[in-house]
Order: C-alpha cells, then structure tokens, then sequence
C-alpha cells in the first residue's frame, strides 16, 4: 500500500485538522485529540483530565445518556473509545466508510457537547477508583508509578496519569465544565480523518463542527525541577512471588537531537530475542521471563529505563547483570555488524506499524499535537538510516551514569536492603 501523505489545514479559529487519505481501505477513523493530560495538571487537579475524558461518553445533549452514545456506535459496528496520556488525550471511533460523516459527528459530539450529569459522576468515580486498585494490584504497574515518584517526586511528571483516590473522590460538575473549557479550545485541538472518504465531505464535516468552537490557547506545562548527584534506590514492599524492579537514568526531552541516536541503543539494548537484555538476562543467565529497555521523552523530562521480572532470591545478580550489559555498551559501543541489524530491526517496525487507518492517524496525529507538526514516514526511515555507530555510543555514554542511575523495586525487600542495592548502581563507571 502507497504511503498516505497528510494535507494539514487550519481552520480560522486555530483547531489544526490532518486529512489521511487512504483509498485501499474500506474503513473511516475519527480521532481527535486535545493538548491536555497530567502533565498540565496542578496536584489537586491530579487526575482531572482521565477523569473528564471518562466522562465525555456519560451524555450529550443529542445523546443523553452513556447507553444512548454505546447504541449509536454499537448499530454502526463501530470502534471506538478513548485514552488519556501526560502531553494528550484522544477521542476516536472507527467504522465502515459508509458510516465516515456519522463517526465523524458522533466523535465531534462526545468532544464538544458534553453535558457532564450530576448522577454519574459519583458512580464514575467508583469506577475509576476499582481501576486504581486493580492497577495497584500488579506490580508490573507499581514498580512503573514508584520509578517516576523517584525520578521526579511530587511534579506533574512524578504524578500518576490516573490521579490519586483523594483527588478523583473530590471531582464536581463545576470542575469537568471549568476544565473542559479552558483545554478544549481550537488552538489545543487537533482533528484527525483516516481512510476512504472524499476530502471535500470530510472538509465540509469539520468545518461545520468544529468551526465555532472557541480559539482559547495553546496549553503551558508546568516545567519539571530535577536534581540528582549520586544514585537512588527506592523500595515498596509486597509480598510476590517475583520482584519488579525498573532501573532508569535521566535522560532528554523530545526535541533533544539525540532523539533517535537513543532509540538505536534501546533497539541494540532490547530490540528482538537477540539483544543484549534477552540474551543476557534469559539466554545466559535464565533470570527472568521479561525485561526491556525503554527511551521516554517528555516536554522536559527523559529517561532510559530497563524493567525486569526476577526471582526473589536472584534480585542482586539481576541487577548486576543489567549493569554489566549497561556498562558494556557505554564503554565499548556497538559494532557495525550490531548497527546494520538495529538499523534493519527499526526501519522494518516502522513499516509493520503503519499498515491501519488508526496507525497513520496516531502517527501524524500524535507528533502534531505535541510537537505542532508532524514527520512523513520516508523522513523518518532516512533519521534512522542516518544514525551511526558512534552516535549510539556517545548517547550510551551521556546517559549510563551512576549519579544518573535510579532503582525501583517491588518485592519483598525492605529500606534496610537499600545499601545493598546503591552499591549495584556505583558500579556503573
């Protein structure tokens, strides 16, 4: 399939609409998303945005009530929901192309016309407090949440996307409309049109629904304070039968140039069964049944993180097996052979993740609404291609430092084991 090439308009009162044509498929995707999530949110707000984007399938006033939304998109067989993130939160419904200017209204309503019943909010509170402690209850989530708390504290970065029991119970009406007004504006909004429908109806759509809404103005986030010269270790007690851990180090924001340079050492790192990380932890050592290594990037946060899963009792030879591959790569980089296969393995995940109308749409989409424009995906092919050797090792270097190096661990350990983990980190030369 040929490669669908964005047109991005803008409509007079600043909302930026991205139409992906795509003729090969018998599908239509809506998506809109908002330039809000927890990362705009002051601690008592903490929350407020997944809250509120809950909310947004309660009722309209065309649609009143949460079952006449779920009926409307259920008689078209429609697909559809919603996801709230730290830089953005998205609305999207996606059906057969016949039904293309109906999602596009439904999503349109959701959005804009919200009406937020007094009734539901109280149950829907209940609900997403079950969906904090269902995620409480994995520790493969704790140990996430306790890594950022460590990294960045009490920060809109070190705070949790779905917000706290205490915040969530004190949400009102008042609230949901004060938020919704002041984020969902034009100028913090993007629309998103995927798939076979012709430009001209879909223009017409957009223009109609969302051409009154009112321009308001580009979100600020608050920025993030950081701080650290030597390693940290931080432990949450829990009775499992496997201890979690997630070693990060500080890492670069988005608009950093070293970017994909560091996405390449992640891909040398943990990028297919062959890596580093697998063969190290699972292939040699039989350790644990996952690990991985991850490269976020913030407005002004980044780390590079490595989580595992390990037995109780082989938590200290875990962690010195990560920082021995850590340690490694920093100091002897990758090899030209080790560079064309992490070239090759990121240029083919590129491909296999743009084959649907929602892949194109997340992946335009969501560089617009963060960054204010987006990449084709030959340009991307091309950064990835460009990316050599010793740029990889110059990131491993900056980024692989003990003063930089932070340690979560969920298991039954207690703060008297601490020490002995901070002399793992110190290791790291």
């Amino acid at each position: 399939m040929q490669t669908p090439i964005p047109k991005k308009k803008t409509l007079t009162n600043g909302l930026r609409y991205l139409y992906i044509p795509m003729k090969n498929t018998e599908t239509v995707l809506a998506m809109v998303l908002v330039g809000t999530g927890a990362d705009f949110e002051t601690k008592i707000e903490s929350g407020l945005a997944h809250f509120l984007e809950h909310m947004c399938f309660k009722g309209t006033v065309k649609r009143p009530t949460a079952k006449d939304i779920a009926l409307e998109f259920d008689r078209i067989g429609a697909d559809y929901n919603a996801f709230t993130g730290r830089a953005y939160t998205g609305y999207y419904a996606r059906a057969h192309k016949k039904h293309g200017a109906k999602i596009i209204e439904m999503v349109s309503d959701i959005y804009l016309n919200s009406v937020f019943p007094e009734d539901e909010i109280k149950k829907e509170q209940g609900v997403v407090i079950q969906e904090m402690n269902m995620y409480m209850d994995d520790p493969q989530y704790r140990v996430q949440k306790l890594s950022s708390e460590l990294l960045y504290g009490d920060q809109p970065a070190g705070r949790d996307i779905i917000g706290t029991k205490e915040t969530v119970s004190s949400f009102n009406r008042d609230n949901l409309l004060k938020y919704h007004s002041g984020q969902y504006t034009a100028k913090n909004t993007v629309v998103i049109v995927a798939g076979n429908i012709a430009e001209k109806s879909a223009d017409t759509d957009i223009q109609k629904l969302f051409g009154t809404l009112k321009s308001g103005k580009k979100n600020q986030f608050q920025k993030t304070s950081v701080s650290q010269n030597q390693p940290q270790v931080s432990i949450q007690y829990k009775e499992t039968d496997q201890t979690h851990l997630v070693l990060s180090f500080r890492g670069f924001d988005f608009r950093d140039k070293r970017v994909q340079a560091g996405k390449s050492l992640i891909a040398a790192l943990s990028g297919g069964m062959s890596s580093r990380l697998y063969h190290k932890m699972r292939e040699e050592l039989g350790i644990c049944y996952y690990v991985y290594a991850n490269l976020n990037t913030g407005f002004d946060t980044g780390e590079l993180t490595v989580s595992a899963g390990v037995s109780n009792d082989r938590v200290g030879e875990a962690i010195q097996g990560i920082v021995e591959e850590l340690v490694k790569i920093k100091k002897e980089g990758v090899t030209e052979h080790e560079m064309e296969k992490v070239r090759e393995y990121r240029l083919s995940g590129l491909v296999l993740h743009l084959e649907t109308v929602e892949d194109y749409a997340n992946f335009f989409g969501r560089e617009e609404v963060v960054k204010g424009k987006f990449s084709l995906p030959k340009t991307r092919a091309d950064e990835i291609s460009s990316i050599t050797s010793k740029q990889v090792h110059m990131v491993a270097k900056d980024l692989i430092q003990a003063q930089k190096a932070n340690l979560a661990i969920v298991g039954p350990f207690r703060e008297k084991d601490k020490p002995q983990f901070v002399e793992y980190l110190k290791k790291i030369r």
